[in-house]
């Protein structure tokens, strides 16, 4: 098991075509032994934004403040702070 502070853990910036303004940190994955879980943190910026993908694993998404959208299964749906 694993404790980490997010602000403890450097943030990478993404900012091109396929990803908007938008930084990731990785609070735990295969490095901390985690060889089926990857826990990440994103902060969006204003217009922030990342591409339309799917996964053939579980993906969650936890908004901890502000408010967006997410696309599940060809429909967008709002979200907000608090929202799973």
């Amino acid at each position: 098991m694993k404790v980490v502070n997010y602000k403890d853990v450097l943030p990478v910036v993404m900012d091109n075509e396929m990803v908007k303004n938008v930084a990731g940190r990785l609070m735990i994955g295969k490095q901390d032994g985690a060889p089926n879980f990857c826990m990440r943190l994103f902060e969006m910026g204003k217009e922030g934004f990342t591409p339309r993908h799917t996964h053939a694993w579980e993906h969650e998404v936890f908004v901890h403040a502000g408010k967006g959208e997410v696309f599940i299964e060809n429909k967008w749906h709002p979200v907000s702070a608090g929202s799973a």
